[in-house]
């Protein structure tokens, strides 16, 4: 049995697969340890895994003034890239060094897409075998635009994917990290810098695992046999949770709402957005479920029409509504469409356009809204045509069932153990 650190730097929607994929190494005798913000800490505990905190504190860097540009700039990819690398500035190495002591002892080192590109040190100096469980398509140039990053060519196989994944994505992650990582590197591990070509070639080494269904991103033909799709990393928590009276009552007391969160995106006008989702409710004729979350939404006084909440499961409340309306994170995605209901997606920045595509192209939602250009009346007209379209309706039906037969930490946890054996 294998000693397995799982770095998962970043939101709940990046901590909540890991903790579900040790859950599952845990349970074959692995002993595991799960780095993650310090406000999850007892989480991770709560599910028999070691904590490693960092103080890095997400949900302040997303309300910092970076984070609120990060959010309301984010589908401007050239200011998503400047506001990126002013926030790897500020916390960068910390979350390197953080991982650096995490790892320590530990045989096998499981990152992502956040971490990948300096977890590869890490796993060089320590000697341990190294793992990349991904939530989104891993940044290796392909043909099918089904599965690259802001393909040129999307929904298609074509030879212009590909030269565009070579050229703009897959030197992307060195081009945010590379720098941090060789002073890292040269710093802390007293290791010598490494260039672009050397990480890259030790990325593509090592087994990646992707954390999603084949049935939402195929898996290419032309990518090598160490890249593998393994399923969605679902952690399950409803039978924890204990739904309030009246949220119950109001789900039950007329048809069917639609549900409304946007997680831990932030924004300088909280009341603003709360008002174009007051406005776009009354205007589809539908009831609501609000998720204030992080980003402090239904914070005003709503209507009769429309029910508030901080947080509640996905599991438990998605698959009780109508459609759901998010901004498109990965952890959001897969369980509205785990749901077996229409998603109708609100993208900020990052992959979150890609998994908007993906809805859109599967037909299980209408075309994504940029959140730069959400109005009460275009939001209004994605809720009538997502429950009201039988078309999208039975496809989302169709497309929950699949992803509710597949076992992704199953099947994850046997390729690792492959892997590490």
């Amino acid at each position: 049995m294998a000693r397995i650190t799982l770095i998962a730097f970043g939101t709940r929607g990046d901590a909540q697969p890991a903790i579900a994929l040790g859950k599952g190494l845990r349970a074959n005798g692995h002993q595991v340890k799960v780095l993650a913000s310090a406000h999850f800490k007892h989480w991770v505990e709560s599910h028999g895994l070691e904590a490693a905190v960092t103080d890095i504190n997400i949900q302040a860097i997303m309300e910092s003034e970076g984070g609120q540009d990060w959010v309301e700039r984010g589908h401007n990819r050239l200011i998503q890239l400047r506001i990126m690398r002013r926030l790897l500035l500020q916390s960068g190495l910390q979350m390197a060094q953080d991982a650096w002591e995490a790892c320590q002892g530990a045989e096998v080192i499981i990152s992502s897409f956040t971490s990948d590109i300096y977890a590869v040190s890490i796993a060089e100096k320590l000697g341990a075998r190294h793992v990349s469980a991904p939530l989104q398509p891993t940044l290796m140039s392909t043909r099918d635009g089904n599965v690259l990053l802001n393909a040129p060519v999307p929904n298609r196989v074509s030879l212009v994917n590909y030269i565009f994944g070579k050229i703009l994505i897959e030197p992307a992650a060195w081009r945010l990290y590379g720098d941090l990582t060789n002073q890292f590197r040269q710093e802390i591990l007293k290791l010598p810098p490494q260039s672009h070509r050397q990480n890259k070639a030790a990325r593509q080494e090592m087994l990646i695992v992707h954390a999603y269904s084949k049935h939402v991103v195929p898996h290419p033909k032309d990518w090598p046999d160490n890249y593998h799709t393994a399923g969605y990393f679902f952690l399950d928590e409803e039978r924890r949770w204990q739904p309030p009276d009246d949220l119950l009552g109001f789900i039950e007391n007329g048809p069917r709402p639609i549900c409304i969160g946007f997680g831990s995106m932030t924004g300088r006008d909280p009341r603003h957005m709360t008002d174009v989702v007051r406005r776009a409710v009354k205007r589809s004729g539908r009831r609501a479920v609000l998720l204030s979350g992080w980003g402090k939404i239904g914070e005003a006084e709503l209507p009769g029409t429309i029910y508030c909440l901080r947080q509640a499961p996905h599991s438990w409340l998605f698959p009780r509504m109508a459609a759901v309306v998010h901004h498109g994170g990965a952890g959001s995605t897969a369980a509205g469409l785990r749901a077996g209901v229409p998603s109708i997606l609100i993208p900020h920045f990052g992959d979150q356009p890609f998994w908007a595509n993906r809805v859109e192209g599967l037909g299980v939602g209408p075309k994504g809204i940029l959140r730069h250009r959400l109005m009460p009346e275009n939001l209004a007209d994605a809720i009538v045509e997502a429950t009201t379209n039988p078309d999208i309706e039975h496809k989302a039906a169709e497309l929950g069932k699949k992803i509710q037969a597949e076992d992704g930490v199953s099947k994850a946890v046997e390729l690792i153990e492959a892997y590490i054996a």
